[in-house]
């Protein structure tokens, strides 16, 4: 373990935030999940949790110039509530760099996130936010470098082969393509840095026998952060299945760990309907099958 590559929770509920002494031990916020590697913070997903670490990060770099990098798994409301409450995004000296997929109906990344933060729906539209921003489309195959010694990243995809030199990168974050979403699908993402990975493979469901691709993808991670909105028995309800929800199961993100060979398994996108007694019920069948998994919790801080 090292603190130079670290991950902290900030948000690890679905669907919608929640509230109430019910949900006081796991939290209640919306994906969102930093990743750092020494020092320079990678931030997956842009739920209601990504308040409370633009609040943090304004506290350590309140006066100088800084940045962030954002990527966005998917466009759906509960993963990007968060961003037009992200402090950072109202500074002059601040540069956000946002990577997402490219969804149906919408020509980019970008215009997708300005439809969604505009009036009438939010106040402020992205223009008027003072940081400087940058989009970028990413799917299947993308690669996105971060250097040492610059903090502007290098954008490689599988058509522009422009690789940085070996001796320039600190960190690779890579992109894997999902289809198992309803309905434009989803990115799931993979940081690599000193031999070391973390895997971010939320909002997921899987398919008979695995998800082969998944499981090359995520081979040997440090840390797979995986979908486990459900259990089997919810998962089959003969009266409400949530079957093609575009979910997992606590025990689909087990065998994943199982079979991509992961050395820790955080159970991530709670149900909202799940209170602190149920996850403490769905953290212990998860370790029944695979004993270093643990529920992800607002707050929890981990070394890889």
């Amino acid at each position: 373990m090292s603190s130079d590559f670290t991950v902290k929770f900030y948000g690890c509920r679905g669907s919608l935030p929640v509230s109430g002494k019910q949900h006081t031990r796991y939290g209640g916020a919306t994906a969102c999940v930093v990743v750092s590697v020494e020092g320079r913070d990678i931030i997956f997903d842009a739920g209601s949790g990504l308040k409370n670490y633009g609040d943090e990060l304004l506290q350590r770099n309140d006066q100088t110039k800084s940045s962030s990098y954002l990527f966005v798994t998917h466009t759906h409301f509960d993963h990007l509530i968060g961003l037009p409450y992200f402090a950072p995004i109202y500074r002059m000296r601040h540069t956000l760099y946002l990577y997402g997929p490219r969804t149906a109906g919408f020509t980019s990344f970008q215009q997708s996130i300005e439809a969604l933060i505009r009036s009438p729906y939010y106040p402020v539209e992205l223009h008027e936010m003072a940081s400087t921003k940058h989009f970028q489309n990413i799917g299947q195959s993308d690669i996105v470098y971060l250097l040492k010694d610059s903090t502007i990243p290098v954008h490689v995809s599988p058509e522009r082969d422009t690789r940085p030199d070996p001796d320039e990168i600190l960190c690779e974050i890579h992109c894997l393509r999902g289809l198992n979403h309803p309905k434009c699908g989803v990115n799931i993402y993979k940081v690599v840095y000193d031999n070391r990975s973390v895997v971010f493979a939320t909002d997921i469901e899987s398919y008979a026998l695995g998800d082969r691709r998944l499981m090359q993808f995520a081979e040997n991670a440090d840390i797979l952060i995986h979908d486990a909105m459900y259990t089997n028995e919810q998962y089959t309800s003969p009266i409400s299945p949530t079957q093609g929800y575009g979910h997992s199961t606590v025990e689909i993100a087990a065998q994943m760990a199982i079979a991509c060979n992961a050395k820790k398994l955080f159970l991530f996108h709670h149900a909202p309907a799940s209170t602190d007694d149920d996850l403490d019920r769905i953290d212990a069948l998860g370790k029944s099958i695979f004993a270093e998994s643990a529920v992800a919790a607002d707050g929890l801080h981990v070394f890889v």
